[in-house]
């Protein structure tokens, strides 16, 4: 019999993704920031929130809608249970700016994905600059999701003639990190301790 032998996994090679973004296919952008509100309810509550989305973004939001039914959380399936609103291009890169002043331009290395996506949460929404309190409204707290992608990932989600795209022309994550790094200053930290 012949004897097995295990090949060593070669080390991972650094990237050098400056050479790499000379290809203007393979340099990556911010494709979208999406604001996400969970309400639980809607009536008034949702208004409110409603209103929140709307001064930090000046956009109209959309109502998310329960898909489930869940009788412990006293949600019915098709009822509106939050808002959500996506910025793009020109006016995502700004938001973002504003978003990560609220954590000193930090996030946590645990909320990339391999796919291009991130995300951060955001306790009170008055702590975004250029937004002020309003006691009709209250406090509220957020979830941030961005997405850095490559051009040509528009042949997934188009309606005619849609295709499947290769895993290297995903952003990864470790590429997505260097991206926020150059582009907006971003500090990848493991834990986000609040300074007071």
């Amino acid at each position: 019999m012949a004897s097995k032998t295990k090949q060593k996994k070669k080390p991972a090679e650094s990237v050098n993704y400056e050479q790499k973004w000379e290809n203007p296919m393979k340099r990556p952008y911010l494709e979208k920031i999406i604001l996400n509100i969970g309400v639980g309810s809607g009536g008034e509550e949702l208004e409110r929130a409603v209103a929140v989305l709307e001064s930090i973004t000046g956009k109209t939001p959309c109502k998310t809608i329960s898909r489930k039914n869940i009788k412990e959380f006293n949600l019915r399936k098709g009822r509106p249970i939050g808002v959500k609103v996506t910025i793009r291009d020109e006016d995502a890169a700004e938001l973002l700016k504003r978003l990560l002043i609220v954590s000193n331009n930090r996030i946590k290395r645990a909320s990339f994905d391999d796919y291009g996506n991130f995300g951060f949460g955001i306790k009170e929404h008055i702590s975004i600059p250029g937004v002020e309190y309003d006691n009709t409204i209250g406090i509220w707290g957020l979830d941030a999701m961005g997405r850095v992608v490559r051009p040509g990932m528009r042949v997934k989600y188009r309606r005619a003639h849609r295709a499947s795209i290769p895993k290297d022309h995903y952003v990864n994550r470790e590429e997505t990190q260097y991206f926020l790094q150059k582009m907006y200053n971003i500090n990848i930290v493991e834990e986000i301790i609040d300074e007071y």
